[in-house]
């Protein structure tokens, strides 16, 4: 019997995306590593695509592509440089009632 693996979440997430494209594959994993299930990771487009071996425009169209499948999700901006973390289709949660931001009174 094998034993269990010491990080199933990254299995888990291995096969939620294992129909995606090589490369959309490539970035989820590289938030996943890097991030984990809840963080952000704050590092530029270009430094992640040259850490995984791509150019930058391919590594950008991927992370878009995969934010508007909601794989990621985008956590905040310093200037025109936008940082994500994994998103609710990567991690397998699921949103009852998404939360609004209102002012109370």
């Amino acid at each position: 019997m094998p034993s269990p693996s010491p990080y199933p979440e990254l299995e888990t997430l291995q096969q939620r995306i294992s129909k995606l494209p090589h490369l959309k594959q490539n970035v989820v994993m590289t938030y996943a590593i890097l991030g984990g299930l809840e963080h952000s990771v704050e590092r530029t487009a270009a430094d992640l695509a040259e850490l995984i071996g791509v150019p930058a425009p391919h590594f950008s169209r991927a992370r878009r592509e995969l934010a508007d499948a909601g794989w990621l999700e985008h956590t905040h901006s310093e200037g025109q440089v936008k940082f994500y973390r994994l998103g609710d289709t990567a991690t397998g949660r699921k949103i009852v009632v998404p939360l609004r931001t209102r002012p109370t009174a």
